[in-house]
């Protein structure tokens, strides 16, 4: 199951394998789905264009998962997915910032309470606490932000567009997945 409620955009072009010129505007599940079907037919590959989040989650949860790979941007969005996931006993890993950072090299699997340098990391594992949640595997970089350049407003309720580079949101989902394949495989 993807879930992405994005449609790509010109900007995703450098970092994301769907992003084409030809692509453009369409929703990013729809082209991922028929990417993984192109590569092997014989998946079965459900594509959700929505947002998950607390409001709507029994939409998400319909299916038995065996592993959830949550590289949601949204704070509150991310909580719920992470407290559903434990709740319903399906291993998760999160995805953590990747915005702002140069250093692919510098990205971890860890536990979150062993996290550091991520702005990201810091309010999850505030609020994970806060929910009696002390453990909970991640993918994170201990490499300091930078602050980049900004071309244009920020949308609203954000204070800036986070800056990123083709080679670490690809590093980190590298990472991702690996753990993944790891923990399924009990290696």
């Amino acid at each position: 199951t993807l879930v992405d409620c994005d449609t790509i955009s010109q900007s995703n072009i450098n970092r994301q394998l769907i992003a084409l010129h030809s692509t453009l505007g369409k929703y990013k599940a729809d082209v991922m789905k028929d990417r993984i079907l192109d590569i092997n037919p014989d998946c079965r590959v459900r594509a959700i264009n929505d947002l998950y989040n607390e409001e709507n989650k029994e939409k998400f949860f319909d299916t038995r998962y065996t592993y959830i790979a949550d590289c949601i941007d949204l704070v509150s969005s991310k909580l719920s997915l992470i407290q559903n996931a434990l709740e319903r006993n399906i291993a998760i890993i999160s995805a953590l910032g990747t915005g702002n950072k140069l250093d692919a090299s510098a990205f971890q699997v860890s536990d979150i309470s062993k996290t550091s340098g991520c702005p990201l990391a810091r309010i999850l594992r505030k609020e994970l606490r806060s929910r009696g949640i002390v453990h909970h595997k991640v993918v994170f970089s201990p490499e300091e932000p930078l602050e980049p350049l900004q071309f244009e407003a920020p949308p609203p309720g954000r204070r800036s567009i986070p800056a990123s580079v083709s080679f670490v949101p690809s590093s980190a989902g590298l990472l991702l997945a690996g753990a993944i394949i790891r923990d399924i495989a009990g290696v």
